[in-house]
């Protein structure tokens, strides 16, 4: 016999054990009067079989997720529940001997892991502190790694130390820039241009980063600095 995992929706409402019967999902030769006032459910499956659910088991085994946030109440459980276990084999099972006997590759491979998770629950964590406050969703107190998607799809993100209306940083465009353009650039130099054009008929701008200070309108390259990767400040510019 092998371990099976199954999830399925299904719609339900609170029934008492009596109100069950009375309905016909209790057979007669299986009822038992005293029950009566057991808590439980009526559960409606997708194919439109009805049936009766005590509580304690209805509620092991379903989570009610009805809207966004029952949806990431359940996400966040979850997530948390699987960080946790991971974490406790890595950092506390055997006093972590039966981790430190795995070969170096799969230690890495689930420390990565492990971290990964964490820095997921920790944006579900925050979207569900902001929808629970009904507040606009804000990514904030982010590390770089959990920003960089955000740069890589375009939007401008700062680190907090800069202040709410300092710097901030975004990539630029991939750009073709073809030979009859070239001339007229105002951001090159005429020897940069004229060696340019001596060695092809284009540029092409790729992966490139512009920090940007707001006050003074200067656009800047920017690198990432050992401080900043190591960072957990990092925040979405609204």
């Amino acid at each position: 016999m092998k371990k099976y995992i199954g999830t399925k929706q299904v719609m339900a409402t609170p029934m008492t054990y009596g109100e069950a019967h009375k309905e016909g999902l209790i057979r007669e030769n299986a009822y038992v009067e005293e029950y009566n006032e057991c808590p439980g459910y009526l559960v409606e499956y997708a194919d439109g079989y009805k049936s009766w659910s005590p509580a304690d088991v209805f509620e092991a085994a379903y989570k009610v997720a009805e809207t966004p946030l029952d949806r990431v109440n359940i996400e966040v459980a979850d997530v948390m529940a699987r960080a946790n276990k991971l974490g406790n084999f890595i950092f506390n099972q055997n006093e972590g001997k039966d981790f430190q006997s795995l070969p170096l590759g799969t230690r890495a491979f689930l420390l990565a892991q492990h971290h990964a998770m964490g820095a997921y629950l920790n944006l579900l964590c925050l979207r569900q502190s902001c929808m629970e406050g009904g507040e606009e969703c804000r990514p904030w107190g982010l590390t770089f790694e959990q920003v960089l998607p955000l740069i890589r799809e375009g939007y401008a993100v700062r680190r907090t130390v800069w202040g709410e209306n300092g710097r901030m940083v975004f990539k630029q465009v991939p750009a073709h820039i073809t030979h009859d353009i070239i001339p007229n650039m105002q951001s090159l130099p005429s020897e940069a241009k004229r060696q340019v054009l001596a060695a092809g008929d284009h540029i092409d701008y790729v992966s490139q980063c512009l920090i940007f200070d707001p006050k003074t309108s200067e656009a800047n390259s920017w690198t990432p600095s050992m401080e900043d990767v190591f960072a957990n400040d990092w925040a979405l510019v609204l």
